[in-house]
């Protein structure tokens, strides 16, 4: 027992050594790089899944120029977070100058700040106007993932917190944004409309 509890302690400090820490900088990535056909992996324990909410669907997004893909493969909670973001559409294009929302399938990963856990925010929400250019990321969350990953939340939050963060891009004027976690309890709900209202709507 002794052997084998070394050798898990060896492996999980190698583990560790080759993770590198979350930093307060991060690289721009040009829009364009984000822009391709995808496809969502759906494995075999996914696909027999019995709770409605979290079956993945094909939906028709080509009414939708604000919407980059044609397609989206959503579950229900992301479509839901897609009707959201089409009922603000008239005061978003009010607001800034372009906005478009990106379904971020492996192509944009983030790493906590001084930690090593990292995760891929489902969606991109692209903003600018004449001030900067925002990029925003938001998270869907079924109820029960919420307690798990609420350190992807805690992270989202302090990037429009922290005042040390820098992007390394062409253009300097680009700013992150995080959100609370997306819902369809209507508590939780509320939480991200008025987080929205306050960080992209309002914000000066």
């Amino acid at each position: 027992m002794v052997d084998d509890f070394l050798g898990y302690v060896e492996r999980t400090i190698k583990n560790n050594y080759l993770k590198q820490k979350g930093t307060p900088l991060f690289e721009g990535v040009a829009f364009s790089e984000l822009i391709d056909d995808y496809y969502v992996e759906i494995s075999k324990v996914n696909a027999q899944i019995t709770q409605m909410d979290a079956l993945t669907k094909m939906r028709p997004m080509r009414q939708f120029d604000w919407y980059v893909y044609d397609q989206a493969i959503v579950n229900s909670w992301e479509s839901s977070l897609i009707d959201f973001i089409n009922t603000y559409m008239v005061e978003l294009k009010m607001k800034y100058e372009e906005v478009y929302l990106i379904r971020n399938e492996r192509k944009v990963k983030v790493v906590e700040i001084g930690g090593i856990r990292g995760f891929m925010p489902d969606f991109l929400l692209y903003l600018k106007d004449e001030a900067a250019t925002y990029q925003v990321f938001i998270e869907p969350k079924g109820d029960h993932l919420r307690k798990q990953d609420q350190w992807k939340e805690d992270f989202l939050l302090s990037l429009t917190e922290r005042s040390d963060i820098e992007v390394l891009a062409e253009n300097k004027e680009i700013r992150l944004i995080g959100l609370k976690f997306y819902s369809t309890t209507t508590t939780y709900h509320n939480d991200f409309r008025n987080d929205f209202d306050e960080k992209i709507l309002n914000v000066k």
